[in-house]
């Protein structure tokens, strides 16, 4: 059961991670749009994930949608972090410091016990259906081809 948990978490976490970084792309190229984020504020949990050009950017968001799927990500991050300890906070902070860190990876190092894991998994469910609801259908749809 434990195994089964921690599977769905991991691969809810990292649905969202590539949703998220292919929602950042800016260009069919796949670069993408610079951070103005500094560490200070801890919003390097969200840092997109290294991805191939172009899986994504078919998806063409608008400015605003980027926007609201940044504000969605940094919320989901700081509802994240109020379910840390001080010490879990820290050592997630430091593996994400330098914005290359892997949000996933860094949640799973920090032993979360049974309670913050569910609570992980219910913000982030929460966070994938507010992403999914500023896509048009298309977006969705096409969201659904990259599975």
């Amino acid at each position: 059961m434990k195994y089964k948990f921690n599977l769905k978490l991991l691969l809810g976490a990292a649905t969202i991670a590539i949703f998220t970084a292919g929602c950042q792309l800016s260009s069919p190229t796949g670069a993408s749009a610079p951070s103005t984020d500094d560490a200070a504020n801890s919003s390097s949990a969200t840092t997109e994930v290294a991805q191939a050009p172009g899986k994504r950017s078919d998806i063409n968001l608008t400015d605003n949608q980027k926007a609201q799927m940044k504000q969605i990500r940094e919320q989901t991050q700081a509802k994240i972090l109020a379910l840390l300890s001080a010490e879990q906070q820290e050592k997630f902070k430091a593996a994400n410091k330098d914005g290359r860190g892997s949000p996933v990876r860094s949640l799973r190092s920090l032993d979360l016990s049974a309670d913050q894991k569910q609570k992980v998994q219910e913000i982030l469910s929460d966070q994938r259906q507010q992403m999914q609801a500023i896509l048009t259908p298309e977006q969705q749809a096409k969201m659904k081809r990259h599975r």
